[in-house]
């Protein structure tokens, strides 16, 4: 996966555990498995002091590609492992 990563983004990705909160809790007392990764970046907006969850919660549209580019390459990557 490691290679992949260096293409998107250009840096190594590393796991990290975030303060905020999600509806996996609900899901996974289900018996589901489910993970979150987020590694979208906003440049334009990250300088304004705009982030997630401000008046101007967006991502650019190239962004939002990438990122979609990326989850894929994860799940791709984790079903190949098994």
């Amino acid at each position: 996966m490691k290679p992949r990563r260096k293409k998107l983004y250009g840096v190594d990705v590393l796991p990290e555990m975030s303060t905020g909160a999600s509806d996996k809790a609900q899901i996974r007392s289900k018996g589901v498995q489910c993970y979150g990764i987020g590694p979208a970046i906003d440049y334009e907006d990250g300088a304004k002091g705009f982030g997630a969850h401000s008046d101007q919660e967006r991502i650019l549209e190239a962004e939002l590609h990438r990122f979609v580019r990326f989850q894929y390459e994860v799940v791709m990557d984790v079903a190949r492992a098994r």
